[in-house]
């Protein structure tokens, strides 16, 4: 009865195991709610796809408000709603859902505010659990068979303008005004412009690059002036070339360390290859080879560093 207000036209729909004395008091309740301006009619919702009501007839629609609630109404049900209501008018309605979707005939409060949304009412609200007695629970049960049952009120408002209605946009086909560009100096463009032509003119002085050019610059540098000075720190003994270095300090280091290397005698991991074959292993690269003496460097050819296999 909150939705309701003087002077209002209100349609009440009821299904399913309502007695005729809850449907009389509830006509009355809404005859007094909205005074001798307004008016109420009634209509069972199964036939209500059959009545004759003009569109835009009705302030308000009340469906499944009495107890015990036991419509679910069809996508049908809802667009015929949403004609019959005037624009901004106002659809309440109370319907048995689950809590889970179980591929029943009940459905979820989610999908019942989703239903509304599809027929073409907006604002709808959240849904509100209606609170019935025990005798109500107990109709309800035995009507839907299921168990968990909650009934839930959801209210949607039917948009401020009709159903298939149009208007003109007002549009402009004129032409709009150009911005004029500011206009550039003939002058300045005159300096910056050089054709093909001009470049043909014996008339155009032309800069000598090699007069660009002093004896200085003529002048063979020095290769030690250009060695840049790297890994010249505090300490003289120990040099390090930087990161990036291009004056040749890191190759010269490289090559250095690589002598050093290749310096070193040739260090036998057992210890006796010097002395000939009976005190070689089975794998010594010496093998066939005399003995020799201790630390004395000793080249090997690319055949005996070669497997037989």
């Amino acid at each position: 009865m909150d939705h309701v207000n003087p002077g209002q036209s209100v349609l009440l729909l009821w299904g399913g195991a309502v007695s005729g004395d809850m449907i009389q008091m509830t006509v009355g309740n809404l005859q007094t709610k909205v005074g001798q301006k307004g008016h109420v009619r009634v209509e069972h919702v199964d036939r209500l796809l059959l009545s004759n009501h003009g569109s835009s007839t009705f302030d308000v629609v009340l469906s499944g408000t009495i107890n015990p609630p036991t419509t679910v109404h069809s996508g049908d049900v809802l667009a015929e709603v949403a004609r019959l209501l005037k624009p901004c008018g106002r659809a309440v309605l109370c319907e048995p859902t689950v809590s889970t979707d179980n591929g029943g005939a009940l459905r979820t409060a989610a999908k019942v505010g989703s239903s509304l949304k599809l027929a073409g009412l907006v604002s709808v609200s959240d849904a509100k659990e209606v609170s019935l007695s025990q005798q109500e629970q107990d109709l309800l049960k035995q009507a839907l068979s299921v168990d968990g049952i909650r009934v839930v009120e959801i209210s949607a408002s039917k948009p401020s303008y009709e159903v298939g209605s149009s208007a003109q946009l007002t549009l402009s086909f004129a032409k709009k005004k150009q911005v004029e560009k500011p206009k550039l100096d003939e002058n300045a463009a005159k300096i910056w412009s050089l054709s093909a032509v001009d470049m043909n003119d014996d008339d155009i002085d032309l800069v000598d690059p090699d007069e660009l050019l002093d004896e200085e610059d003529l002048k063979k540098p020095d290769p030690a002036s250009l060695k840049a000075e790297c890994g010249t720190g505090g300490d003289t003994k120990k040099r390090k070339a930087c990161k990036n270095c291009t004056c040749g300090l890191a190759e010269e280091l490289d090559g250095d360390q690589t002598e050093k290397t290749s310096s070193k005698p040739a260090t036998s991991a057992c210890g006796n290859c010097y002395l000939g074959d009976a005190f070689r292993c089975a794998s010594c690269p010496y093998l066939g080879m005399p003995a020799f003496k201790s630390g004395e460097k000793i080249t090997l050819t690319d055949r005996q560093l070669k497997g037989d296999l």
